[in-house]
């Protein structure tokens, strides 16, 4: 990572207010005023700082946390941005100031961490600017994608913990499939007397004719896993979660909720053209009422009112494949192992043996009060908000402390970590990690047969999430080289909400440092102080 000495700083307001992207006007939470929220821009090795008020004030006041999601956040712990693992909230009406490095480069996002804010409108594309490694013309910059939810975002949660007839066996059924915030809505399917229209617009994005663009593909949404395409154009894959790939071409990406994926596509159309860019939900894997979120291409002359001819994509059609079993695999591959296929640039093997192996069982079940709760080795996850982990970690008493529900994994000084996820159920997760890339070493129906490929160890794929396929397992493998608490959980929204999380202490021996103990004590002694005098109506796992 260079080091240049540059420090970006940002100015960031979280407050409520009223937005319609869809052309359906709903109350969010929002940043700067804006849907989504800013992006960030820094070079590989910038520092970045972003001092966050917490305007969500009021009767309907929250408390926030923000998450820097794919950095490793090494050597700044303490700014990884989740409540109960390495802060307090910040409380309404406080300000807390992140600054962290920016050490890795690609394409990534930030999003609020707090129980499932992000979907209400917290959040932005994050680009890192680094060493190209395949040629093009024009960077076109981020394009997110996702699934859109017109209730608020508690509301939502209720329905997914509960029998609500609107519960789907994956998530509760969204609304609508944005790209970059836009899209247009049938107001004659809204259920209520909200204000609508059903023209809003649709973002728009302009090639050149015989160039070459590079788009940076994030799955922001709550949920849904969508397959990304451009009507007769192919798609260079360059990027995953901030990996650089050996690249290889495709009709459409899956991007699960949280992922990234950098493309290059060659601009073969007439200078006039126009073509549908396409997030397509894949219903097999999600719940939705809209299915197709579009975006149009325009090439150099095209008037900026041209509309495409409709026509039916590959990658909706993959989308509606009952066989599809949820994974991050390549367009109609002949490989019965997609895995091999994905090929990181710079060559990683992991260790054949680790120092220890977590087994993870996850199934769905009702609990005593009729709720659906998510049960990892029998556990459902709930956050402290209070006690933050890395806090007591960096006190050195954390020992007895933990409370069993925050489903913590003590790795001690173990310095390769495997973690097995075997899942009995019908639904698919997109697994994310913090604070590390981790290698994908197998993933498949059924539980986990304690083989791996040799094959997998020479240079496996390397992601900060990774499609756990349903009825299946996932085995991930990274090096215990960041002291910290860390989360692994599902990155769709109502699953983590539903304790779909483990933690894991790593290296607690060494979280010292006088700056945890500063930056928490600057996020908890406002939090307390807010706490005892209102009641934090918590009805999730809280992150």
């Amino acid at each position: 990572m260079p080091i240049d000495g540059v420090l970006r700083k940002y100015d960031w307001t979280l407050s409520r207010g009223y937005l319609s992207p869809d052309g359906y006007n709903k109350s969010g939470i929002f940043v700067n005023g804006q849907f989504p929220g800013p992006t960030i821009e820094a070079n590989w090795g910038d520092w970045i700082e972003v001092t966050v008020h917490n305007n969500i004030i009021g009767d309907d006041a929250e408390g926030t946390a923000i998450h820097w999601h794919g950095l490793t956040q090494r050597n700044t712990q303490e700014f990884d941005g989740v409540p109960s693992i390495t802060q307090c909230p910040i409380a309404p009406g406080a300000t807390f100031t992140y600054r962290f490095q920016a050490d890795l480069y690609g394409t990534t996002f930030w999003h609020s961490h707090y129980s499932a804010q992000w979907t209400a409108g917290v959040h932005g594309a994050f680009i890192i600017h680094g060493p190209k490694h395949v040629p093009y013309d024009e960077d076109l910059g981020p394009i997110l994608v996702g699934d859109y939810y017109h209730k608020d975002y508690f509301t939502v949660l209720e329905a997914a913990a509960s029998d609500s007839p609107d519960f789907d066996v994956y998530v509760p059924s969204s609304d609508n499939s944005l790209i970059n915030g836009k899209a247009n809505y049938n107001c004659s399917m809204a259920s209520d007397n909200a204000t609508c229209h059903s023209n809003a617009g649709l973002a728009k994005f302009r090639f050149r004719q015989g160039k070459s663009h590079r788009l940076r593909l994030i799955n922001g949404g709550a949920a849904a896993l969508v397959h990304f395409s451009i009507d007769n154009h192919r798609l260079q894959v360059i990027a995953h979660d901030m990996t650089p790939l050996v690249p290889y071409e495709v009709d459409y990406v899956t991007l699960g909720a949280g992922q990234r994926t950098d493309v290059v596509v060659q601009a073969v159309g007439a200078s006039d053209s126009a073509y549908w860019m396409r997030s397509t939900i894949s219903m097999n894997c999600s719940a939705a009422r809209t299915q197709q979120g579009m975006g149009i291409v325009l090439y150099d002359s095209a008037p900026e009112e041209a509309l495409p001819q409709s026509e039916r994509s590959p990658a909706a059609t993959a989308a509606d494949e009952k066989s599809f079993l949820c994974q991050n695999v390549r367009y109609k591959t002949p490989s019965p192992d997609p895995l091999r296929l994905t090929t990181p640039l710079i060559s990683t093997p992991p260790a054949s043996i680790p120092s220890t192996t977590i087994t993870v069982n996850v199934t769905l079940a009702t609990n005593d009060t009729g709720h659906h709760v998510w049960l990892l080795n029998n556990v459902t996850q709930w956050a402290n908000y209070n006690r933050p982990l890395l806090g007591l970690a960096s006190a050195e008493n954390y020992t007895g402390l933990l409370d069993p529900v925050w489903n913590v994994y003590d790795l001690g000084s173990n310095k390769t970590i495997r973690i097995v996820m075997n899942t009995d159920y019908q639904s698919a997760h997109p697994m994310h990690l913090h604070g590390h890339q981790f290698a994908v070493l197998s993933e498949g129906l059924g539980p986990f047969n304690g083989s791996i490929d040799p094959a997998m160890l020479a240079n496996p794929p390397r992601r900060d999430v990774h499609m756990m396929p349903r009825y299946g397992h996932l085995v991930i493998q990274f090096e215990a080289d960041n002291p910290g608490a860390w989360s692994y959980h599902c990155h769709i929204a109502w699953h983590s909400a539903m304790g779909y999380t483990v933690n894991i202490l790593e290296r607690p021996d060494e979280i010292r440092g006088g700056r945890i103990a500063d930056a928490l004590k600057h996020t908890c002694s406002a939090w307390d102080a807010y706490t005892q005098q209102h009641v934090v109506d918590q009805i999730d796992s809280g992150i």
